[in-house]
């Protein structure tokens, strides 16, 4: 697989095919699906304990910090959802850069948690498929988190 994220001048410049975004978009459709409570797996990964051993102040941070949480996460999936749809290389600043990062990560996590990923040796017993899906969001990752390391 050839690099699809570049830094340059301060920016960084992401290459993905059609049907990488394609597939992509999909990201913003699970992350949509994740509910705030009960048995999905997917908001558990993604609403972790603040303090673990104080569900009082675990429970007051959620109610004070969470909806600008929830807002930070809109704004980066409207990032997300921007890159997806233009055509192209698309240059983003280091921040909408970040916002990719991000979105790709929670949709990485959300997907690990439904397909039953607990521990680093949950991913060897995956069917291919997912396992596939794994290893490709992982790279992606890889690959922008070293391109934005670049950017510092």
């Amino acid at each position: 697989m050839g690099r699809r994220f570049r830094a340059t001048r301060g920016e960084v410049e992401v290459n993905l095919a059609a049907e990488e975004k394609v597939f992509l978009t999909g990201l913003l459709e699970v992350l949509a699906t994740v509910s705030q409570g009960g048995n999905d797996r997917a908001a558990q990964r993604l609403h972790v304990p603040v303090y673990l051993d104080d569900p009082e102040a675990n429970e007051e941070w959620w109610r004070l910090m969470g909806e600008e949480l929830s807002a930070a996460r809109r704004a980066d999936r409207h990032v997300f959802e921007r890159v997806m749809t233009e055509q192209g290389r698309v240059r983003l600043s280091a921040q909408d850069a970040g916002s990719l990062l991000k979105v790709l990560n929670e949709g990485r996590l959300a997907l690990g948690a439904r397909f039953g990923v607990e521990v680093e040796a949950d991913h060897e017993d995956l069917p291919e498929e997912q396992r596939e899906v794994m290893d490709y969001l992982a790279w992606l990752l890889d690959d922008l988190t070293t391109e934005l390391t670049r950017l510092l």
